[in-house]
């Protein structure tokens, strides 16, 4: 096992995102993917602190076992289970005064909702006010919202969305770092997932960030668009789906076989965007 499958390993054993991870260390998400995936290594400084917040040692981190595997293959992994409070406020100082701990979050949360680290677990407290449609009847058994984290946010969206087994949101954010959405199971329980997300370019398919945003007529960010296919409230070239597919092909080449096949996979993809729907 690698440094990073182990990093990976013992953070979802410890029941932590990545995002709550980079918190804990003063890094970003993306630094933790990244010593995941493999693609960096993580500081000396970081390691030492790791094996603290982990409870382990640096050579559990450090040495290889061929005989580990990994505990959970699947990409769904359960953050936490958050108990839905009417009074928040009340309830947060109740919490804090039983268990002994200080919820360190609030500044980011607001008053949607803490969260509370013991013995390697996490409890959360939700306030309801900040549960859209979630039943306000205190006499209810359905007081829980189970929270799961995925890598790629936009995928088990989809995944889930082609389930068809109960009421999905759209994915929504709630801050620029947190993305989610809610899917309603048969009793009215509430499933939140949250994980990385990036907009897709409805013109040419490209992953976007923040800073890869296109921009309206009126300067306002679009976010629907990059930068490259609508700098200015207008697409830079007036082109046909396949004249975008040709364009495209450079730059995806080397994941596919051979030219052809990159072409008949890029005019599947592209062709269920917002853009060439229009069109056809």
């Amino acid at each position: 096992m690698t440094l990073g499958e182990q990093i990976q390993n013992i953070r979802i054993r410890k029941g932590l995102t990545q995002e709550r991870l980079a918190e804990l260390l003063e890094v970003s998400r993306q630094s933790v993917s990244k010593w995941e995936l493999g693609q960096t290594i993580p500081d000396v400084d970081k390691i030492i602190r790791m094996s603290e917040l982990f409870d382990v040692s640096t050579d559990t981190l450090l040495l290889r076992n061929k005989e580990d595997k990994q505990e959970n293959k699947n990409p769904l992994h359960l953050g936490s289970i958050y108990l839905i409070v009417k009074d928040f406020e009340k309830s947060v100082d109740f919490y804090e005064k039983f268990l002994g701990v200080k919820v360190d979050n609030r500044c980011r949360s607001g008053n949607k909702f803490v969260e509370f680290y013991i013995d390697n677990k996490c409890l959360s407290l939700m306030n309801e006010d900040n549960l859209t449609g979630h039943c306000t009847d205190l006499n209810t058994p359905y007081k829980f919202v189970q929270n799961y984290w995925v890598e790629d946010l936009l995928m088990e969206y989809e995944r889930v969305k082609s389930l068809d087994i109960g009421r999905v949101t759209e994915i929504l954010e709630a801050y620029p770092t947190y993305h989610y959405f809610h899917l309603i199971d048969p009793d009215n329980n509430v499933i939140e997932v949250t994980g990385g997300y990036h907009n897709t370019c409805q013109s040419c398919g490209m992953k976007m960030q923040e800073s890869d945003y296109g921009k309206n007529s009126d300067g306002s960010v679009n976010k629907e668009y990059c930068k490259y296919c609508y700098p200015d409230g207008n697409f830079s070239k007036d082109e046909t789906l396949e004249e975008m597919v040709e364009s495209c092909i450079p730059f995806v080449l080397d994941s596919y076989p051979d030219e052809d096949t990159a072409r008949a996979s890029l005019t599947k993809e592209l062709s269920g965007l917002k853009r060439w729907k229009k069109n056809q």
